[in-house]
């Protein structure tokens, strides 16, 4: 069998085993390792792979997602999201759907240091929604509104999903979060005039809320200070190339600790389940990067990327219908998986296609991250709408669904935005002193 055919094969037998709901690390372990017994023999086979989980611990990039992980729980652990949501309350609560606005404003700041869509989601309706519902809103504008948030922590850095993106295509993780700072700050704004437009429209689902004077603002941005300059310390520490993405994650996470115990909401036992929390979903992912760098491993040996990308370049369509297409599969698949998975089971076969037809994979790690974080509050099926769903049993799941339709479409114009204009992606990588 030609190694082409084997490639072919053995993504069929990747894709049987993880419907058959076999672990993502073992699914691209055992999917690569018969690959590479298939095209080079069972010895070389082992001994081409054996140094494989040395290299992926010791790989120096993989340390950014333990680090900023911690950053986000700690920093949750010392009461952001209350404070975040407070500030923005007093900032924006006044406005038409002011609680509403004030949701996704704080789903913005706390994906800041978050990076979870879902878990955004899930901490915005403990947080949000309980005030939202004292307040008289209706179910679907309330609750449409938390689940359209969810997109912000992935494209706001530290994300996530930019990492395991970053790492898989090859690219820099500080280009990529810089990539994703207006893209975010787009959706929140065109996020916000969609909830002040359907307040203004049906004003019985968003009843006003007290107005706070100048003073009163300007306060509430004490709760909130401490976290927003450890934000720019290291943002601005990795845009300006005074630190490595390895450094600022660093300085992230103990300036976190520092402020969760500066605010004695941290003590040694809570700090110490952090750390064991982390280190236990660090090591599932150290496990799914062997399992992918196997596989990857398996997909050079086969040929298949560099195939497909020869294929998909010969083909007589435009380019950005090829990229459309690609972001339709990224659409379903966002809707069944979370985003990390998908990111594993896709990067590394479609970025080298993607940059074959010339496009920047800066620019498209934004696409993918925004499409996949879209495909998780797509109905009927998007996760983050039943992770809410959960939160509020009481809600029939048909009223979340509906609530966040209106905001579909100004996600899809957003993203139509970010597509044709890759310089809203761009701008500020290109302007990084460090490349």
């Amino acid at each position: 069998m030609s190694p082409m055919i084997v490639g072919i094969l053995n993504m069929a037998l990747m894709l049987i085993l993880l419907f058959l709901g076999m672990p993502l690390a073992f699914t691209f372990a055992f999917s690569g390792i018969t690959g590479i017994i298939m095209i080079l023999g069972l010895g070389p086979a082992l001994s081409y792979i054996s140094s494989v989980p040395f290299t992926t611990a010791a790989s120096y990039t993989f340390c950014v997602m333990p680090l900023f992980m911690l950053m986000g729980d700690y920093a949750s652990r010392g009461g952001l999201t209350t404070d975040a949501y407070g500030s923005a309350r007093k900032m924006f609560g006044h406005m038409p759907g002011g609680l509403a606005v004030t949701s996704t404003v704080a789903s913005g700041i706390f994906g800041a240091v978050c990076g979870s869509g879902s878990a955004t989601a899930m901490i915005m309706t403990q947080v949000a929604w309980p005030e939202m519902k004292k307040y008289g809103y209706s179910q679907r504008l309330g609750l449409g509104s938390i689940a359209a948030a969810g997109p912000l922590a992935i494209l706001i850095p530290p994300s996530v999903p930019l990492i395991i993106y970053g790492i898989l295509a090859e690219e820099s993780v500080g280009r990529l979060f810089m990539a994703g700072w207006i893209p975010g700050v787009l959706l929140i704004i065109t996020l916000s005039l969609t909830t002040v437009i359907l307040a203004k429209l049906k004003p019985e689902d968003a009843p006003q809320t007290e107005k706070y004077s100048f003073i009163e603002k300007l306060k509430s941005l004490k709760s909130i200070w401490s976290i927003l300059i450890l934000i720019i310390v290291v943002m601005g520490g990795i845009w300006g190339g005074i630190c490595t993405v390895n450094e600022a994650a660093g300085i992230g996470a103990i300036g976190a600790l520092i402020i969760a115990f500066t605010r004695k909401k941290m003590t040694l036992k809570s700090m110490m389940t952090t750390v064991k929390g982390v280190a236990e979903t660090g090591a599932s992912m150290f496990f799914m990067f062997v399992g992918i760098q196997i596989f990857n491993i398996f997909m050079a040996l086969s040929g298949l990327p560099r195939g497909l990308a020869q294929w998909v370049s010969a083909l007589p369509f435009p380019p950005m219908l090829i990229i459309w297409s690609i972001i339709i599969l990224y659409l379903i698949l966002g809707c069944f998986l979370d985003s990390p998975p998908v990111m594993m089971l896709t990067v590394g076969l479609l970025a080298p296609t993607v940059s074959a037809l010339g496009f920047d994979l800066v620019w498209f790690g934004i696409v993918v991250a925004f499409t996949v974080a879209m495909g998780a509050i797509t109905p009927p099926v998007g996760i983050n709408l039943f992770i809410i769903k959960n939160r509020v049993p009481e809600v029939p799941t048909s009223e979340v669904i509906k609530g966040v339709l209106p905001y579909m479409v100004t996600i899809m114009v957003t993203l139509i935005l970010i597509v044709h204009v890759p310089q809203i992606s761009l701008f500020l990588p290109n302007t990084m002193f460090a490349k």
